[in-house]
């Protein structure tokens, strides 16, 4: 208990030091000038005993029981103590206090979500400037992967093709002829699209006309617009490829010219 009193003692003294210098005049005015200080109190609890003393008395006019329930409702005994309400302008004052305090949280929450609401735009700058950055990173790449290309061609400048790679030629091109081909997918996808274009703008003729519900349409639009997408990446894929097969042969024509 001895040792528990000199700390909370030793804390009171802090406190009022700090307090003491903070409150100085040549302290004070610059806290006012240049942090917009209004005033500074020094925040001292009571002690042990003061608190003891506190609460083991009801206060005048409290009946011990009420007392008692108020000490056991407490809902953080460490940094709060009941106070009795006595009298309509106490209850009053408890009234304009907690109006006061609800208004100040309604702000700071009006505050608080501003400043979300500043957050979330620039998340969204971030992902646009994000999105830019894939998109440029990918075309690096892109430019990257020709230079080697480029630097592979004039390094085998002279050499004939490999086996895999007369293999890999072989295979783009007859992966090319079945694509162009008219009875292979563009000529199947471009009948199918016009199928549906003809079921869409006809009009029923009877009970024996042909209905296609939304949803089915909807799918086979969807299914189609898939291949289509798939088939132009994979034709992308072989133009390049193609190209780059053309810049070996067309090395390798000058590199034989320059030998001859």
């Amino acid at each position: 208990c001895h040792s528990m009193g000199m700390k909370q003692w030793y804390q009171r003294r802090v406190r009022a030091d700090l307090a003491s210098v903070l409150t100085s005049a040549n302290i004070v005015n610059q806290l006012k000038s240049q942090m917009f200080v209004t005033n500074v109190i020094s925040k001292v609890a009571f002690t042990s005993s003061q608190l003891s003393l506190y609460l083991d008395k009801p206060p005048v006019g409290i009946s011990p029981v009420l007392w008692e329930q108020a000490k056991q409702e407490n809902p953080d005994p460490v940094k709060l103590i009941p106070v009795p309400l006595v009298g309509f302008k106490s209850i009053s004052d408890r009234l304009r206090l907690q109006k006061e305090q609800s208004e100040a949280h309604f702000a700071r929450v009006q505050l608080i979500g501003k400043e979300v609401e500043e957050v979330r735009a620039v998340q969204a700058s971030t992902l646009s400037r994000l999105q830019q950055l894939k998109r440029k990173h990918s075309e690096l790449t892109h430019r990257v992967l020709q230079v080697m290309v480029d630097v592979e061609v004039q390094r085998k400048t002279g050499f004939s093709l490999q086996p895999e790679e007369e293999t890999l030629r072989v295979n783009l091109e007859s992966i090319q002829q079945e694509l162009n081909a008219p009875n292979q997918f563009k000529g199947r996808l471009s009948e199918m699209l016009s199928l549906i274009r003809m079921q869409s703008l006809a009009e029923p003729s009877g009970a024996s006309a042909a209905q296609i519900e939304e949803n089915i349409l909807t799918s086979v639009h969807s299914h189609l617009a898939r291949q289509q997408e798939g088939i132009s990446h994979l034709l992308d894929i072989i133009r390049d490829d193609l190209q780059h097969l053309d810049i070996i042969k067309q090395g390798l024509t000058e590199k034989q010219t320059v030998s001859v």
